[in-house]
């Protein structure tokens, strides 16, 4: 009856991207020069708005999903010891990137 409404595979393995590419491009103990930061926070957020819109484009998000991905990456990038303001303010971006891509 639900087929894939539950079968989140797909949005894990994005999410784990995305944490991925934090932990490599922006390492949370590292402490590097502030143009370096903001060269690579560019480069990050480029490259993670393209993948959204490609996954948007691909994946069938519904609520659950959508919800299952925000936490999976808020709770990876604590994990990994990101200021709470900071995750909070990626996941709600990434989000909002979710939502303009579908409309």
């Amino acid at each position: 009856m639900f087929g894939s409404f539950f079968n989140t595979a797909e949005v894990d393995r994005f999410a784990d991207w995305v944490i991925d590419e934090f932990k490599r491009e922006l390492p949370p103990a590292r402490h590097p020069p502030a143009k370096d930061v903001s060269n690579r926070a560019n480069k990050l957020d480029q490259m993670i708005a393209n993948k959204t819109g490609e996954f948007v484009r691909t994946a069938k998000l519904n609520l659950y999903k959508k919800a299952r991905f925000a936490s999976r990456v808020r709770e990876g990038l604590r994990s990994l010891g990101y200021s709470d303001a900071f995750v909070k303010s990626i996941t709600y971006n990434l989000i909002s990137r979710v939502q303009k891509a579908k409309n």
